[in-house]
């Protein structure tokens, strides 16, 4: 066990020196600040007989040490107030990106080994629950159908037991999708939305819990993982769920952050650790919120990872038929998404005669389709309760189901789709 130490000026060097005997195996320091106790940083250095790593940042100091250093173990010696707790999150989120564990007095954040697949891989992963990363991850396997021959790995709640393939180009109809759900089975899962709505391979697995910095506590993953590399495809696309996302190393990485998240969730705890893997970072929703707000995401972006290239977006409904010319009713998973998908859906000819928000509330949702008249069919977003209550609910009483997609569309003046290719290319070219 190889650890560093995190130190600052606010304890008297001889209990510094005290504290890493007491610990053992420590090959370095990070000097975090504080200097009411110490005379200069040199003196620590010369009574630890140790390295010790100093900038003007700590997340600059700290990330030179986990370079230049073989280190298993990151151990804070220091305490309040050189650090507040968004600091603490800070650097645990930079411990987790080195893939090694943060320990305190009374606290501990391990990360799980990242794995490797035998063939090239991109991930798409979020920042929350609701915020398009689904219809992100969509778009992502449709753009790179154009140069690749991929396989999505979905991992969810809803997801199966054993790893499931969908074949590119199967027929999912409204019919099919019901009989799964009467067969127990969540035919709203990701992976069916993915082959529905990007007509490739999908594999569906299962996950349960999630940790702070995004991993699964349970998952079959691995078996999903094995079962793609048995195919013919070249690319490996996973999909994370919600903000969890599998325990492997991608050579690429596109972030989905929803624009009108709180902050907290972005800058903060563990969304740091997040943002620094991301090669793309697609803000979604963008449209409803105005410049100033852009602007800040932008700043807290930019602050923990000036590389990544940041795409604004907005969601355009893609219904996955002909609703030229009828009589809708529609269902999306919150009343903002449904006023944004009306106004499109009549732009295309169609005639919307009712609205409902709820499809992740059951019994709310079940009012509001009993309150639908005149209508001749259904269009609805492949979530939540889409088929056990909507389609259901629509095909006995004899009407179309027409699902929709999101396609995100750039709203900054931006290229989403040439930016995803550049990335899949060089995940294709060349492992990183």
């Amino acid at each position: 066990m190889r650890r560093l130490v995190l130190i600052d000026g606010e304890h008297y060097p001889d209990v510094t020196v005290w504290a890493v005997e007491m610990l053992g195996d420590v090959c370095c320091a990070v000097f975090l600040g504080g200097s009411e106790k110490i005379g200069s940083v040199g003196e620590i250095e010369r009574k630890l007989g140790l390295p010790v790593y100093t900038a003007e940042s700590y997340a600059d100091a700290l990330a030179k040490a986990l370079r230049e250093n073989d280190v298993d173990e990151v151990v804070d010696l220091s305490d309040e107030p050189v650090l507040t707790y968004e600091d603490r999150f800070r650097i645990a989120s930079l411990c987790m990106l080195h893939g090694v564990s943060y320990r305190g007095a009374d606290f501990e954040f391990r990360p799980r080994p990242l794995k490797r697949t035998k063939k090239p891989s991109l991930v798409v992963i979020g920042t929350g629950k609701r915020i398009g990363k689904t219809a992100v991850g969509g778009f992502v396997a449709r753009t790179l159908k154009e140069i690749s021959n991929p396989v999505v790995v979905t991992m969810s709640r809803g997801g199966p037991e054993e790893p499931e393939v969908i074949e590119a180009g199967a027929r999912i109809t409204p019919e099919f999708l019901l009989k799964l759900a009467e067969s127990g089975r969540h035919a709203a899962s990701d992976h069916i939305e993915d082959a529905l709505t990007a007509g490739v391979t999908t594999i569906g697995c299962r996950r349960c819990g999630g940790g702070m910095a995004g991993f699964p506590f349970f998952d079959v993953v691995d078996e999903g993982v094995r079962l793609a590399e048995s195919l013919p495809n070249d690319l490996v696309i996973f999909e994370g769920s919600g903000a969890t996302f599998p325990a492997y190393r991608a050579d690429g990485y596109i972030l989905v952050v929803g624009a009108l998240q709180e902050l907290d969730f972005i800058k903060g705890y563990f969304g740091p650790f997040r943002i620094s893997l991301a090669d793309i970072v697609v803000v979604t929703m963008a449209d409803l919120v105005d410049g100033e707000r852009r602007r800040e995401l932008l700043r807290t972006i930019e602050s923990v990872n000036p590389s990544a290239d940041v795409h604004f977006i907005a969601f355009r409904p893609r219904p996955l038929g002909d609703v030229r010319g009828r009589r809708l009713g529609l269902v999306m998973t919150s009343e903002k998404a449904a006023g944004r998908a009306r106004g499109w859906l009549e732009a295309l000819g169609a005639e919307v005669l009712a609205v409902s928000g709820n499809l992740s509330n059951r019994p709310t949702l079940l009012r509001d389709l009993e309150g639908f008249r005149g209508i001749d069919a259904v269009a609805v977003e492949l979530k939540a309760a889409a088929v056990d209550v909507v389609t259901r609910w629509a095909l006995w009483r004899g009407l179309d189901v027409i699902y929709i997609d999101n396609e995100p569309v750039n709203v900054d003046g931006k290229d989403l789709r040439k930016a995803v290719l550049e990335l899949g290319r060089s995940v294709l070219g060349g492992r990183r």
